[in-house]
């Protein structure tokens, strides 16, 4: 743990979801470009989530992710639970796109950030992506990574120029192919179902590069607070070596019986 590290929970969860959040700033970075954001819509059972991870070395980093979280959940707050979610991702991404371009004619250079989204209604969850930030489904101790990177390394992964636990730790592994930088940017969107029990997770690079899927598993599939869970993850990846920013958001579906339903 270090001297700038932020968690909360969201305020209208509960019900039939349980969501946290924590961001460290890690113990070598200066700052912590890493931004993430969630709200509990409607009766409980719906909700938005945005994770951010500004990129390291560009300037306005932090900018860039403050900017597309806030403008991304602005356009995700008025989905409604029977919309068409994917529809509603794509244009938060791109409200996104449009504020980090607008950030860049104030700051200058070619400042960017990732930006993966999630829309929960009921047991599913729509989420999208843009970079290296992820989204994972944790059920039981299984963890299934829901997005691709879009990354170097992921690209050689997927030409099977390179193994899954080879390209974790490349040297490569940070040169990002799409990102969130004003320029027109496709995102990809993914479709999961949700059980009682289940987690689903959002997180920057410095939660999944120095911890294992199994690891993460591990870790975060317990009966604790998804608070409590989300720390010890936290905790981990920097034990195990992690010198960036580390963020996860997550919400965990809670059992019908101490639903409002």
């Amino acid at each position: 743990m270090t001297d700038d590290r932020a968690t909360r929970s969201i305020a209208g969860a509960g019900a039939a979801l349980e969501i946290a959040g924590i961001t460290d700033r890690g113990p070598v970075r200066t700052q912590n470009q890493d931004v993430w954001d969630a709200r509990v819509l409607e009766d409980g059972r719906f909700a938005v989530l945005a994770l951010a991870d500004g990129m390291g070395g560009h300037k306005g980093g932090l900018e860039s992710a403050e900017a597309a979280v806030h403008a991304a959940m602005a356009v995700l707050s008025s989905a409604e639970p029977s919309g068409d979610a994917p529809a509603v991702l794509r244009a938060a991404v791109a409200a996104a796109n449009d504020a980090v371009a607008v950030a860049r004619e104030s700051i200058g250079g070619n400042p960017g950030t990732t930006l993966v989204l999630a829309i929960i209604s009921g047991n599913h969850a729509s989420v999208a992506n843009v970079g290296d930030s992820r989204g994972y489904l944790v059920s039981g101790g299984t963890v299934t990574q829901i997005t691709d990177d879009h990354s170097w390394a992921a690209a050689q992964v997927r030409l099977g120029a390179l193994g899954a636990e080879e390209a974790r730790h490349h040297p490569k592994r940070n040169l990002i192919e799409r990102a969130v930088m004003g320029d027109p940017v496709e995102s990809d969107i993914f479709e999961v179902d949700g059980a009682p029990g289940d987690i689903l997770l959002l997180c920057s690079d410095g939660l999944w590069e120095p911890l294992s899927d199994a690891g993460l598993g591990a870790i975060v599939a317990t009966p604790d607070s998804l608070g409590v869970a989300l720390t010890r993850a936290c905790d981990a990846a920097l034990a195990g070596g992690g010198t960036d920013n580390v963020t996860i958001v997550a919400a965990r579906w809670l059992p019908l019986s101490s639903a409002n339903v």
